[in-house]
């Protein structure tokens, strides 16, 4: 039929060609072997992204103590609750509080950040008032709290380590370092790290924790185990030969707490710090199981997202009821 010049066809279903008459086949091959092309698959869907992408021994530390809090805090990044992790400013003719035990630590590294390993001088009041005034804190002049930092840090000044870092090739203080472990950054600070002859790193850590009669070997592997651990890698992925890494306790610094890493012990400690970071790669994030004050105090999850009560997490020690 034709309309205005156009021809029409009406061709009946039973009229129409098989699909495969519409393509034209591939020379040599028939048209019964040819294959309907099938939309490519759809591409996987791509993996989590792990809850954190870096890691340090402290946050580790944190984790291992409590996993829920170490969620709230660096995965959801809560505030802590209202009064707390904020420091005042002190009037200037206010007197001047107590240091706290962490405000006390800051200090002594600070002094130690700039002692003369060759040539220790004598830490005196008027070095102690610079520090604290960098650091936004106030020590009262004469008090229990300079006469204690100067004590601390003259002992280490006297020892043999101090003499041992003056003997080094090189040192470096506050030196930051960061290395990959599979998905992981894994992040820190060395108080100091010498260099020695043959290849060997000497990592020192200042720790001004109250011994009270513990041993400071012990304390050091019970407390700084993961500290320990991750220092030695670090210095290993940097090319050391063999790793000493020393926590020296500053009011005890005759007995330091030692640990010797060599080269061929990198694989071990790699698997271990990997085994400690799994359980944030698995998302496995649980509460403590001795809730405390020492523990809880702070916590943004306390009282509200937490599952224990309020009774539990601010008693004064796990081992009591209330």
């Amino acid at each position: 039929a034709e309309l205005d010049g156009v021809a029409v066809s009406f061709v009946a279903p039973e009229d129409l060609a098989a699909p495969e008459d519409l393509v034209a086949p591939e020379d040599g091959v028939a048209p019964e072997d040819l294959v309907a092309r099938e939309d490519p698959p759809a591409p996987a869907a791509p993996a989590p992204a792990p809850p954190v992408t870096a890691l340090s021994y402290s946050s580790l530390a944190e984790y291992r103590r409590c996993g829920y809090r170490f969620y709230v805090e660096r995965v959801l990044r809560l505030p802590a609750p209202a009064g707390h992790g904020a420091a005042g400013e002190v009037a200037a003719d206010a007197a001047a509080p107590a240091l706290s035990a962490i405000e006390r630590g800051t200090l002594v590294h600070a002094l130690l950040e700039r002692l003369d390993f060759r040539r220790p001088a004598v830490v005196t009041e008027a070095m102690i008032a610079g520090a604290a005034a960098r650091l936004g804190l106030a020590v009262a002049p004469g008090g229990a709290d300079a006469a204690q930092i100067i004590e601390l840090v003259d002992r280490f000044a006297a020892g043999e380590l101090c003499r041992r870092l003056a003997r080094a090739t090189s040192v470096r203080r506050e030196e930051r370092f960061r290395f990959l472990l599979g998905e992981i950054l894994i992040g820190g600070v060395f108080d100091v790290i010498g260099r020695e002859p043959g290849g060997r790193a000497l990592v020192v850590d200042y720790k001004t924790d109250r011994l009270e009669g513990d041993d400071p070997q012990a304390l050091a592997d019970r407390a700084y185990g993961t500290q320990r651990l991750v220092y030695a890698l670090a210095a290993l992925r940097a090319g050391a030969a063999e790793v000493e890494v020393i926590h020296t306790f500053l009011e005890l610094p005759q007995r330091p707490a030692v640990a010797v890493f060599g080269r061929d012990r990198a694989p071990a400690l790699e698997a271990e710090l990997s085994g400690l970071a799994g359980g944030v790669l698995r998302r496995e994030f649980t509460v403590t199981d001795a809730p405390h004050r020492g523990l809880c105090d702070g916590c943004p999850a306390e009282g509200g997202l937490c599952s224990w009560p309020l009774e539990m997490t601010r008693r004064e020690a796990p081992d009591r009821l209330f």
